[in-house]
């Protein structure tokens, strides 16, 4: 459907020149449903604050019971270290119960989301500290722990969206919380918006901690710029018409612009669009990047990682979707500028189905993608589910792609590299990710494989651009 960009002739001696993966190694053989998440704390793209860390969930029948799960990654170093368990020792210890969420947060340390008091209807729960630990005993907000969004800023500051505890009447608030980098806390709570019917929850953040909030309800996606730094906050804004289950991506400029992608699937129709707001930020039509029949009739079990946000270290700004081209599922990319969504590009591997797992920026101006292959049916292993179109999406193949944003308006991706091959104890679909050691350059990809367990892998160092 789109012709690919990326163009070997053209690639940077960088892109052609970085190393294989490391084989897969295990980290833990349990863990709770859901992606693990790879995080490096910085305060500017090549200036890591602490160590890196990956933080997963662990279910109860798991050893140390229920609970959230950080391995670090020291800066420069050759392999994560063993799991440390946050919370308390001890039977009455608190602890956060998956799913975990985890974020950089300010002062080099890592800040975690989930679960407490589950029995009591699964109240949200917070704890920060360092990826060696210690970390604080999980406080919680007062409110349920979903819907949530996170996200994190220039500087290291965190935003952190999420329902409120119960006000007049029973209703309950949207509310946002800041941390900002010089600070040991978050600020106060701001009410958003009603809770009530809420979902698909996304917050995007600049340099001052101006934030804005998406959200869908009642078939609409809507917005509200909350600003950090003195201005008044705007009225809730209309953005488009969506679809329930709408999934949202937002980065926020420092001009007070805003760029969005969003996907929404009706019937078995996908449509992925993407919008860059006037200063304001103001909305108005969005455009549609493309529609498709889904593949076997329904979307891939799992696809929030579809569309893909993020903004390089050279400020640039890339887009990355699940499409399909010929039938089958594929990796688009794009760039985005002041005129808009540019070339789009198709990286995944040629007459394979790809969904795109996960982009995270480097240091370098460079972008990682991540994405997994599912397998035809009756290819050798077991306990896939198979959708109509004759796809196991419980054991996937994942590859991984290096990239950049090339003038004028284009994404140019080295040849894909295998991560982690298919087989009994493959790859769970959307249940992966991908970050960039800003110290050293290199990637890290950790997965949950369709056994329970977490495992990783290493890419060679990226080197620089030129």
């Amino acid at each position: 459907m789109f012709a690919s960009t990326a163009l070997i002739a053209l690639l940077p001696g960088s892109l052609q020149a970085t190393g294989p993966w490391s084989q897969p190694t295990a980290l833990a053989l349990c863990s709770a449903p859901g992606a693990p998440a790879v995080v490096f704390p910085t305060d500017e793209p090549r200036h890591p604050t602490g160590s890196g860390a990956i933080v997963w969930g662990a279910g109860s029948s798991c050893a140390g019971g229920a609970g959230a799960r950080v391995s670090t990654i020291v800066p420069g170093g050759d392999a994560p270290g063993p799991a440390i368990r946050v919370g308390g020792a001890g039977a009455r210890a608190p602890a956060l119960s998956p799913p975990i969420l985890a974020q950089a947060a300010p002062h080099g340390r890592l800040l975690l989301a989930g679960a407490t008091g589950v029995s009591a209807g699964g109240r949200l729960a917070l704890s920060e500290g360092p990826a060696g630990g210690p970390f604080t005993t999980p406080w919680a907000t007062g409110g349920p722990d979903a819907p949530l969004a996170l996200t994190g800023a220039y500087l290291g500051d965190v935003a952190l969206v999420s329902p409120g505890g119960a006000g007049a009447g029973g209703a309950r608030r949207l509310q946002l919380r800041v941390h900002r980098y010089y600070a040991r806390a978050f600020s106060p709570p701001v009410s958003v918006t009603g809770a009530d019917g809420v979902e698909s929850v996304t917050v995007a953040m600049d340099y001052r901690s101006d934030a804005l909030v998406l959200w869908e309800r009642d078939r609409t996606i809507y917005a509200r710029d909350m600003p950090g730094s003195g201005r008044s906050s705007r009225a809730v804004a209309f953005v488009a018409h969506a679809d329930p289950g709408a999934h949202i991506a937002a980065l926020l400029s420092d001009d007070n612009r805003a760029t969005l992608a969003w996907s929404e699937t009706r019937l078995g129709v996908t449509s992925i669009y993407a919008e860059l707001s006037s200063t304001g930020p103001r909305f108005g039509a969005p455009r549609l990047l493309e529609r498709f029949s889904d593949p076997g009739g329904s979307p891939p079990p799992g696809d929030a990682g579809s569309p893909r946000l993020i903004r390089l270290s050279s400020e640039s700004v890339m887009l990355a979707w699940s499409g399909v081209s010929a039938g089958r599922w594929v990796v688009h990319t794009a760039a985005i500028d002041e005129t808009g969504v540019r070339t789009i590009a198709t990286i995944s591997r040629p007459g394979r189905e790809a969904l795109l797992e996960d982009l995270a920026p480097g240091p370098d101006g460079e972008a990682y993608a991540l994405w997994s292959e599912p397998r035809a049916a009756g290819g050798g292993a077991s306990g896939g589910d198979e959708d109509a179109a004759g796809l196991e999406y419980g054991s996937q193949a994942l590859y991984a792609a290096r990239g950049i944003d090339a003038y004028p308006g284009r994404t140019i991706f080295g040849a894909p590299q295998l991560v982690a091959a298919a087989g009994p104890e493959g790859v769970l679909g959307a249940d992966s990710a991908v970050g960039v050691d800003p110290d050293s350059d290199r990637a890290i990809v950790a997965w949950r494989t369709s056994g329970g367990a977490i495992d990783y892998a290493l890419h060679a160092v990226g080197g620089t651009q030129g």
